[in-house]
């Protein structure tokens, strides 16, 4: 995570910021309201489909978002979605919104709130004359995240109502698909400081959410994939500092992950790998003291191969592999003899939420208002 914001500060990727020096550091506020929405769209090996009208691709629930942005290939003509014809598709957005990257700077005071949507879309249609072809689709969404040296007071606020959402969609006809791999990344409300967190909070409330859908949608035309990977992260409230003191955390909002491989009449691919993790309220510190930690919102993960039998799995799909992890309320100490850790913890967490997985098998962990302590 670390290296994908340190790329975002050398390209610029930031909100206007307001910007003052206080008494001993610099006083930071970042409000976003609007919405940031990429869409990449491909159609492989041609198709009749048109951008506007009615004769928009049928995909369901996303033709309001083709005019957006779309990219992929080089177009086939005024109106038409781009064609392409290669044995390598890679689609990729990535959204920042709220971004505070300085090493060695103080902050004395810092205000983020994001009040919209980012949405990562990545849609491919197959035809069913595709040729060897491999398919990777990256969908990312960053708000309200702060690196620098030392933060005396900070408020982080990612809604409420806010969104942020990646739909990764392949469908049409497989042709000849040797590999497919969707992964959708969602990450708000991160502080980490070189020294230390002094004070403040850190909202995540109700009608507030981080969603990620992978879809492959599997038709009976050509061969079948030689192997599907689908992953999804969510992450929410995160603080990691050598010291921290009284900041209050609330998570009220949704995490999901849902990875979905619809296979044809029990027609398997050679190996599908699906996990899902979802993180609110971690924290990472050597001294805790005056941290309160509570949640009552959701986080799923579903991981889904539908139209397949028990003795399809057994027999077509060796590779299968499916996990999950949900984790809410960590307080990690760490043990560095460089600073106080011997000071006393003083944490309170309370966790009162869902958290669910839906499979028939794989390896699946919860965690709630847990402690590890390193001395």
């Amino acid at each position: 995570m670390q290296r994908t914001l340190t790329a975002l500060a050398l390209l610029g990727l930031t909100t206007t910021a307001a910007v003052a020096e206080g008494p001993e550091g610099i006083i930071l506020n970042q409000i976003a309201t609007g919405d940031q929405i990429g869409t990449n769209i491909a159609v492989v090996q041609g198709s009749s489909a048109i951008l506007n009208g009615d004769a928009a691709p049928d995909i369901e629930g996303y033709s309001e978002l083709f005019d957006e942005f779309v990219t992929a290939g080089e177009g086939s003509g005024v109106g038409l979605p781009p064609v392409i014809s290669a044995d390598q598709v890679d689609q990729s957005v990535l959204n920042a919104v709220n971004i505070l990257l300085s090493s060695g700077t103080v902050v004395s005071q810092a205000n983020q709130t994001f009040l919209g949507e980012q949405r990562a879309i990545n849609i491919m249609e197959a035809s069913e004359e595709g040729g060897s072809l491999a398919v990777s689709q990256t969908g990312e969404n960053l708000a309200n995240i702060i690196i620098v040296e030392q933060v005396d007071n900070v408020r982080q606020a990612f809604g409420p109502g806010a969104i942020q959402q990646v739909i990764n969609e392949i469908s049409g006809g497989t042709g000849s698909l040797r590999g497919i791999s969707q992964i959708g990344r969602n990450t708000a409300n991160i502080v980490i400081a070189d020294v230390s967190i002094g004070s403040g909070e850190q909202l995540f409330p109700e009608e507030t959410s981080q969603e990620i859908e992978n879809t492959v949608n599997l038709d009976q035309a050509g061969l079948l994939p030689g192997r599907i990977v689908q992953s999804g992260t969510n992450i929410g409230n995160v603080l990691v500092a050598d010291e921290v003191y009284n900041v209050a955390r609330v998570f009220s909002g949704d995490q999901i992950v849902r990875n979905t491989v619809n296979a044809a009449d029990g027609r398997t691919p050679y190996g599908v790998s699906q996990s899902g993790l979802n993180i609110a309220n971690f924290v990472s510190a050597n001294v805790a003291n005056g941290l309160t930690q509570v949640s009552d919102g959701r986080q799923i993960v579903e991981n889904n191969l539908e139209g397949v039998t028990l003795a399809d799995l057994e027999n077509g799909v060796p590779g299968y592999t499916h996990s999950s992890t949900n984790i809410v309320n960590l307080l990690d100490i760490r043990n560095d003899r460089s600073s106080r850790s011997g000071d006393p913890i003083v944490a309170t967490q309370r966790a009162d939420q869902e958290q669910r997985v839906q499979a028939s098998d794989g390896t699946h962990t919860q965690v709630g208002n847990a402690a590890t302590i390193e001395r």
